[in-house]
């Protein structure tokens, strides 16, 4: 758009010329010509700026803090106190409304809401699979489990939190154990029970989708998930690289 406008600029401007060396047109076009490029240059060192000190920290900690996400772990990369200052010294206030929304709602709300709600899902899995081996479990001691028995781990994140219970294993071998949470659960204690590995998880799953810290976590993340992508779009085309 810039280049079209000097085009069409210059294309006046040759038109006028045999005027401009005679007259007022010529300097306040003159004039008209250099305010445009310093505008131009002005625009360029703001970018610049906006780019060093918060468009590329900004970008670089979403884009941690979604490589984080997808993997159900923490955000630590995102820094609130980066956003506070940018809004207190009205830096931010010099970004395009549709980036300063975006950025404002990943870090004054959703963010902050998602490392909470990972916070409270990580005591409250802690709890619910401590309860998982006293009801459950038929060996308490990992020593005995470890030695005597193939362990077989489940990561209880990924399968609570997803949207359906894919059951990460297929049943249990000679040998093997599930481990829960600190105990274990052998074959000869599924078959007691009268119930299958798969439908023993299954079961799991469904108590953990009526569990409102599970159910937070998820909407959370989905919120994350979505809104990132947009903010780093955003950020790439406002950024100045």
């Amino acid at each position: 758009m810039w280049h079209k406008f000097i085009s069409d600029l210059l294309s006046v401007l040759s038109k006028l010329w045999p005027y401009v060396l005679s007259g007022v047109v010529g300097s306040c076009l003159t004039a008209g010509f250099v305010y445009l490029l310093k505008r131009r240059d002005e625009r360029r060192e703001s970018r610049k700026k906006l780019t060093a000190e918060l468009y590329s920290p900004a970008r670089r900690q979403i884009a941690e803090a979604l490589e984080a996400i997808q993997k159900d772990q923490r955000a630590h990369s995102i820094n609130t106190e980066m956003w506070r200052v940018a809004c207190s010294t009205g830096l931010a206030s010099k970004l395009k409304p549709s980036l300063s929304s975006e950025l404002a709602a990943l870090y004054e709300r959703t963010l902050p809401s998602y490392d909470k709600a990972w916070q409270e899902l990580n005591e409250e899995i802690g709890r619910v699979a401590q309860g998982w081996d006293q009801q459950y479990a038929d060996i308490r001691d990992y020593q005995i489990a470890a030695k005597e028995h193939n362990i077989v781990k489940i990561d209880w994140w990924k399968f609570l939190t997803t949207d359906a219970p894919v059951t990460p294993i297929d049943g249990l071998r000679d040998g093997d154990v599930l481990r829960l949470w600190n105990a274990f659960m052998t074959p000869a204690r599924f078959k007691l029970m009268d119930i299958s590995v798969e439908q023993f998880l299954n079961k799991r799953w469904e108590d953990a989708a009526k569990n409102d810290a599970v159910r937070q976590f998820r909407d959370l993340r989905k919120r994350a998930l979505k809104d990132i992508p947009k903010a780093i779009a955003l950020l790439d085309r406002s950024s100045l690289y």
